[in-house]
């Protein structure tokens, strides 16, 4: 009997852009592309396994987002951690956190900007801005 996987999980980042395992690809804005095993990002995204178990895709247009940001939800998926947040992929990695659905690295997305906003002692106009946007 397989244990059931409980995510998030150290899958090993050593796997990320194997050709033999990578069979999804995200295409990101600027024509960038980050590949993918649909098995690990199922495991954490019920989305993407709706998308690939049930509709066969291969591919999944996230032109809206940059590469970076991307690479950091897939880093994210594999490793199990949310490393390498920072202010300016936020927002992106936020996003794409909701929209497929990953519910561990939504609650990470979340406590990076409480602990953004308590840092913010004396706060400058930028500092502002930027969490009013958020």
């Amino acid at each position: 009997m397989v244990a059931e996987v409980t995510v998030p999980m150290n899958f090993g980042r050593h796997l990320l852009n194997s050709p033999t395992h990578s069979n999804i690809t995200l295409r990101t804005s600027e024509g960038g592309e980050v590949r993918a095993s649909s098995v690990i990002m199922s495991f954490n995204s019920p989305v993407i396994g709706h998308m690939t178990g049930d509709l066969h895709m291969t591919s999944v247009d996230l032109l809206e987002f940059s590469r970076e940001a991307v690479g950091l939800f897939v880093d994210a998926a594999y490793s199990g951690t949310a490393e390498n947040i920072t202010r300016e992929i936020f927002r992106d990695l936020n996003k794409i956190s909701h929209v497929f659905e990953v519910t561990w690295l939504t609650e990470k997305c979340l406590e990076f900007f409480k602990d953004l906003a308590e840092s913010v002692i004396a706060p400058s106009y930028p500092d502002l801005v930027y969490l009013f946007d958020e």
